[in-house]
């Protein structure tokens, strides 16, 4: 699947991306918001650290370099 099949898949302008980094970004900031949605709605605590820690690893990744 290409980036712009898969921009048009989920929803995403294809304009904004542009490489997998464009996707991890986008991929952050969404979880961003599920964050504070879940916070809003006193969602389990369990299930909103977790969710956290998937979004500080896609925030890690996408700010790497390799070596």
């Amino acid at each position: 699947m290409t980036l712009d099949q898969i921009a048009r898949n989920f929803g995403v302008n294809p304009n904004s991306l542009n490489s997998k980094d464009d996707a991890l970004k986008i991929s952050v900031k969404s979880i961003q918001q599920l964050v504070k949605e879940m916070e809003r709605r006193n969602i389990d605590k369990e299930m909103i650290n977790a969710v956290k820690k998937l979004g500080e690893f896609m925030h890690d990744v996408s700010n790497s370099t390799i070596g």
